[in-house]
């Protein structure tokens, strides 16, 4: 998707000849009376007459064009600048409306303390929940009663999320603590595709934007990128930019594959098939078309990042400013969500170096950082962690 523009209204306005200060303001003003034959030639910035003029008519005008005009019209009259519920009023425009909050939804595995035993009953309303990730625990709730059969040594329990957001669609491993005991229960945790429907903020105004401009070329609604992205992202609440596409008639003539990328974790096999079944048994197709929905493969790498602290940060905040680090990395490979960091993506370089920059201006507490990583350049997939090591300098 190329770049969202940002126009200056105010150059825009004064290009086409629009006075924007008080001065050029008095300066028309003057020549409007001075063809109506005005006698008042006091025209300094004592001037009685200019004074009530400058508070009656220059102050209101000023800002009818510089707050209204320029600040709030001109903007929301298109769709690359309009916010809030403008946006929402041209989204209506297309058909569209903006993505509410949405929680989490996915599958957490219960294993039983000892091969064989009685059945046990997961009772609804358990709570899975993380370590704490930037002083947050993100947990997520099960949603009915369920039994872990007599000698089954595992059960997929159904799972919710306790709040809206994307913050807990994380990677594979992050829920694995019970906030009660079961009795039975020997440990629990969520694989990497564990997410069956992904959580969502609200959509925000520049992925509202994309999902419109994307309408534009979606209404033939035959075989174009465009008529299933539109299908896809409004189904799975995913961003109009974590689709891709292979055209390359992967299975002959006609046919196509959307790879589905989250920010974070990956979607299980039952989130695939409900948009598999969405495009093509539900008869969302061009003619003759043949789409596949996928995940977006993966490739594991191995991560070492060697940090060089602060001579004078004491060793408990070397420790917690490690794990800090840690989690950052694993927000860049798209395991969380609670860093504003560069993340991986398909058919790009991930930059190792850019990472580095993104860690210093984080944390004020690291002297010189080193990764023993090569910057990453993907093709149609993305790089997931297989082993990170943040080793601290005592140990470097």
């Amino acid at each position: 998707m190329a770049e969202i523009p940002k126009p200056d209204f105010s150059q825009l306005a004064k290009n086409a000849g629009v006075p924007l200060d008080k001065s050029q303001w008095k300066a028309v003003l003057k020549q409007e009376a001075d063809k109506q034959g005005s006698i008042i030639a006091n025209d300094s910035k004592y001037s009685p007459f200019w004074r009530l003029m400058e508070a009656l008519v220059i102050t209101p005008t000023l800002w009818i064009i510089q707050t209204l005009l320029i600040g709030y019209v001109l903007p929301n009259m298109f769709v690359a600048t309009a916010t809030g519920q403008w946006l929402n009023l041209w989204a209506w425009q297309f058909d569209l409306t903006r993505k509410p909050a949405s929680k989490t939804k996915g599958k957490v595995l219960f294993h039983r303390v000892a091969e064989r035993g009685p059945m046990i009953i997961i009772p609804a309303g358990t709570w899975v929940q993380t370590e704490i990730i930037n002083n947050t625990v993100y947990r997520v709730k099960v949603l009915a009663d369920t039994p872990l059969l007599e000698n089954e040594t595992v059960v997929a329990v159904d799972v919710q999320a306790e709040n809206a957001g994307d913050a807990y669609n994380l990677g594979g491993g992050y829920y694995r603590y019970l906030s009660k005991p079961i009795t039975g229960v020997h440990n629990v945790g969520n694989t990497d595709d564990w997410i069956v429907e992904a959580g969502a903020n609200e959509e925000t105004d520049d992925d509202l934007r994309l999902r419109i401009r994307n309408q534009f070329t979606s209404v033939a609604k035959w075989h174009i990128d465009a008529a299933y992205r539109a299908i896809l992202t409004k189904r799975a609440g995913i961003n109009d930019d974590n689709v891709y596409f292979l055209h390359d008639a992967p299975r002959g003539a006609g046919t196509a594959n959307a790879y589905i990328l989250l920010d974070t974790g990956e979607p299980s096999s039952q989130m695939l098939l409900d948009l598999n079944t969405c495009v093509m048994t539900e008869g969302k197709h061009g003619h003759g078309d043949d789409m596949a929905v996928m995940a977006m493969p993966n490739q594991s790498v191995d991560v070492t990042c060697r940090l060089f602290f602060k001579r004078e940060l004491i060793e408990e905040k070397r420790q917690q400013l490690a794990q800090q680090v840690e989690l950052l990395i694993q927000s860049a490979f798209r395991e969380n969500t609670d860093f504003s960091v560069t993340k991986t993506a398909p058919n790009t370089r991930f930059s190792f170096s850019r990472l580095a920059q993104e860690i210093h201006d984080k944390f004020d507490g690291i002297d010189s950082l080193e990764f023993e990583n090569r910057d990453i350049i993907t093709e149609m997939w993305v790089p997931r962690i297989n082993t990170l090591k943040v080793v601290p300098d005592e140990a470097a």
